[in-house]
């Protein structure tokens, strides 16, 4: 509380949040994070407050400073007018007791709104770049937008295009519950119905203007990422400097700049007699102008209603439609678009003879994106949201399809992760809506992996922190720390806590089932434990208890989390294990904290597809002295070519093949010195390892030591490992446990000879002579490479095909509770019908 002023205000939050009742005529006004009173929310703000019907409101505008703004000073001295800070302790008692919150971005990530608030998102613009997930760069920078736009009652929209692309582009179609308005934007009302004389003489106390010249205003958008904003300051001066010399007689140039790129330019010197200040409204500013010159803003959507020239300057045009990406072709726009500042310079002077040229373009803009721009937008959209006065221009976009949530574990590089990719490639989206949650942050790994996804999946990402109270914090730390292995500990969760971080993070956005597909996080499994949610799973990919008893450098890995997620399997639905044989080891081991009838399993979905065209897909090979290599990457420097290659299999020598993390459950150090004594008999044999892990350098240390460094090949982790398990004789796990491994199955899949330990998880894929299940040990290793080596291995065709079908029924049936009737075939045994009987 002390030290932390995020922390204090989250907590000051909570308790407004809890104690205080909503004030039914109270609206909070906030636009572009409290830098200014503009936009829609301004537009609404301004018939609101002078319509005798809304006499009796109080109106709060969030706004960080009303010095010098001369909109605050309009309204200083009305009674029913407040100004407040954001973050102020004023502004967290509004934000929690207000009954209209009307926002053109978002309010903080400790917002959520409560029982009786009504939350109006305006937004900002027609989008002729890309907004959300079709943004290009790092991926969830939308993410407090997207959970903002989760909690809104109405989303205002200009058009049915941008109602379309905000929808789409944060992921809420069919899972959204608001209500979504096309009735104009209220905003481009003080465009239209402007007093622009009163505004003139507005622009003249700020900046120098000639009443007697027309005004062209150069209004370019920003650079860069949402929270990354790039300092374009010396470009726009070098702009302005060559337009101001050279500008047509009779004009005069002003600037408006986009809010996020204002405080880079508000003190410079050389620009403050052109720059309008940003809480200066654009439209009202808009009325005045008599040419725009813009790049890729949506302010030229809201100009069109002036039916006035256009100039597109998109001096960066290429790099930016690869860096951001558009949703509309630039050919089509209702203006020259300029490449150099003698374009521009050009088509100003000849501004009103290229009017005519695009006349067509123009009409078609005005039809397709300003159909309800006729002065009267606010008025519809206030009684839409205030009298409930719904027109048919009002819909929603909730479907009927059942909606899950998962959690699937941070998309690090292991079989969870597989197996999630490969679950969520194969459901039924005519079905199901699947949302998945992660973390805010993604490295290039766990990017990469994300982008896997199916794109039907919806991806949510976690902004901020829990609201809590000072006990709730309390409990909850404790928990983490001390896990809930004490049964007299459990009256102490504060599910409340939990109740309102799913609020907090999906708003009015109702789940049916929830999944921890992860099951080793704790902070996910108390949420979806303890959350409001009609059907709660967690997923078991291990042999739990051997999990809790491993060690990596001498400490537990997850003997910790375990302590807090076993004791809560019981407020599950369904604990699902991976495998049948997985399942009953969990169950024997883990008695105390499994019921019986919450156990089940559910094989993991493959994707063959995808694991046969990566085995075709033809990676860079290089031939070197007679040997290829797998190009891993490679550059080029003055003639000089540097690359990273493995050794591909060679003729005449037998290779085998592992892959998984290299950490002791897989225990590649039994199989390094089992591949030791054989290589001591066969000078021919090698072995890949692919993957990494913490004990990367223990493994080549060993092989050094027992003298087989040059035969085992470390590969480290490969996007496309399946290129070259092909290439290779024998496949080989040497697991101490497992709850169904992955790589057997895609092994499976490529058809090459395998080799495992007998262990609970393989056995279950392995069993009636898939491959050669050998005693879990050094010896055992050594006879399963030695009958391969002498053709004695047997093994049988795999039907993946009917294996997918039998694993999305197990999901269907025990996960989603869905009546689904059993293929006949499938019942003859367990795993052991999935092979082709004709072989």
């Amino acid at each position: 509380m002390k030290r932390d002023t995020g922390f204090r205000r989250i907590i000051k939050y909570t308790y407004f949040y809890e104690k205080l009742e909503v004030k039914d005529q109270v609206i909070l006004y906030e636009s572009f994070h409290g830098k200014a009173m503009v936009d829609s929310p301004y537009a609404i703000f301004k018939m609101l407050v002078n319509d005798p019907k809304y006499r009796g409101y109080k109106h709060v505008w969030a706004l960080n400073t009303t010095e010098g703004n001369l909109y605050a000073e309009e309204y200083t001295d009305h009674n029913n007018v407040e100004f407040v800070k954001v973050h102020s302790d004023k502004y967290l008692k509004y934000l929690a007791a207000a009954k209209y919150l009307i926002n053109n971005t978002t309010f903080p990530p400790y917002f959520q709104k409560k029982a009786g608030q009504i939350y109006v998102n305006t937004w900002h613009g027609t989008p002729l770049k890309t907004l959300g997930k079709d943004m290009k760069g790092g991926l969830g920078q939308h993410k407090n937008i997207q959970r903002n736009f989760a909690h809104t009652d109405y989303l205002i929209n200009p058009n049915i295009y941008t109602a379309d692309k905000l929808v789409e582009s944060h992921d809420l179609a069919g899972i959204y519950n608001g209500t979504i308005i096309h009735e104009g934007y209220p905003r481009v009302d003080l465009t239209l119905n402007a007093n622009r004389d009163e505004i003139r003489n507005k622009m003249s106390r700020l900046v120098t203007i000639d009443k007697t010249k027309k005004i062209i205003l150069y209004a370019p958008t920003w650079r860069g990422e949402v929270n990354s904003v790039s300092n374009t300051k010396d470009e726009i001066q070098q702009v302005i400097k060559e337009l101001y010399q050279k500008i047509p007689d009779g004009y005069q140039l002003l600037l408006k700049v986009h809010t996020l790129m204002y405080k880079h330019i508000k003190n410079d010197k050389r620009l403050e007699e052109v720059c309008i200040p940003d809480w200066v409204d654009t439209n009202e500013l808009l009325s005045v102008v008599d040419i725009l010159i813009t790049d890729y803003s949506s302010i030229f959507f809201d100009y069109l209603v002036t039916k006035k020239p256009i100039i597109f300057f998109m001096y960066d045009r290429e790099i930016y439609e690869t860096e951001r990406g558009l949703y509309i072709r630039l050919d089509q726009l209702p203006g020259p678009i300029c490449k150099d500042i003698e374009e521009v310079i050009d088509c100003m002077k000849n501004a009103d003879t290229h009017l005519p040229f695009y006349e067509d373009k123009y009409q078609k803009y005005i039809k397709e994106f300003c159909p309800y721009d006729d002065g009267h937008a606010t008025e519809r959209n206030v009684e839409i949201i205030f009298q409930e006065k719904h027109t048919k221009n009002c819909f929603r976009v909730r479907n009927e399809k059942r909606n899950i949530l998962l959690y699937c574990g941070g998309f690090l590089n292991n079989g969870i992760t597989t197996s999630a990719i490969n679950l969520l490639n194969n459901l039924d989206y005519s079905k199901y809506n699947l949302v998945v949650m992660d973390k805010s942050n993604y490295d290039a790994t766990s990017t990469e992996n994300m982008n896997k996804l199916n794109p039907m999946v919806k991806k949510f990402f976690r902004v901020g922190s829990m609201n809590t109270t000072i006990i709730e914090s309390y409990k909850h730390n404790y928990l983490i720390n001390k896990g809930l292995k004490n049964e007299s500990l459990h009256k102490f969760i504060p599910r409340t806590l939990y109740n309102r971080e799913v609020h907090r993070l999906f708003g009015d956005i109702e789940f049916d089932i929830v999944i921890d597909f992860s099951g080793y996080v704790p902070f996910w499994s108390l949420l979806f434990a303890f959350g409001n949610f009609k059907r709660k799973v967690i997923y078991q990919h291990n042999d739990m208890q051997a999990e809790y008893d491993k060690k990596i450098n001498k400490k537990y890995k997850h003997r910790s989390n375990m302590n807090l997620i076993f004791p809560i399997y019981k407020y599950f639905d369904k604990i699902i294990s991976v495998a049948e044989h997985t399942r009953d080891v969990n169950k024997a081991n883990l008695q105390k904290y499994i019921p019986s009838e919450k156990a089940a399993y559910v094989h993991n979905c493959i994707d063959p597809e995808k694991v046969q065209s990566l085995v075709e897909e033809k990676s860079e090979l290089l031939r070197v002295s007679h040997q290829q290599y797998l190009v891993m990457n490679n550059t080029t420097q003055n003639g000089i070519l540097k690359f990273k290659g493995i050794m591909m299999p060679e003729e005449g020598k037998v290779h085998f093949v592992n892959m998984g993390r290299l950490s002791p459950e897989k225990d590649q150090k039994k199989l390094i010195i089992a591949f030791s004594k054989i290589a001591e008999v066969h000078d021919y044999v090698r072995l890949y390892i692919i993957g990494e892990g913490v004990l990367e350098h223990e493994l080549k240390k060993l092989t050094i030591q027992l003298g087989v460094q040059d035969k085992v090949y470390f590969t480290g982790q490969l996007s496309n490992p399946f290129q070259l398990i092909s290439t290779c004789d024998c496949f080989i796990l040497s697991s101490n446990h497992e709850g169904q491994p992955m790589v057997l199955l895609e092994a499976l899949i490529v058809g090459i000879p395998i080799i495992s330990t007998d262990i609970p998880g393989s056995r279950s894929i392995l069993q009636n002579g898939y491959g050669e299940l050998v005693e879990n040990s050094v010896d055992g290793l050594v006879l399963g490479m030695e009958k391969y080596l002498m053709n004695q291995l047997l093994t049988r065709e795999f039907d993946y095909r009917t294996y997918n079908r039998e694993a999305l029924g197990m999901f269907y049936r025990e996960v989603c509770g869905e009546e689904v009737e059993k293929n006949s075939v499938l019942q003859e045994t367990k795993l052991g019908i999935y092979l082709d009987h004709t072989s």
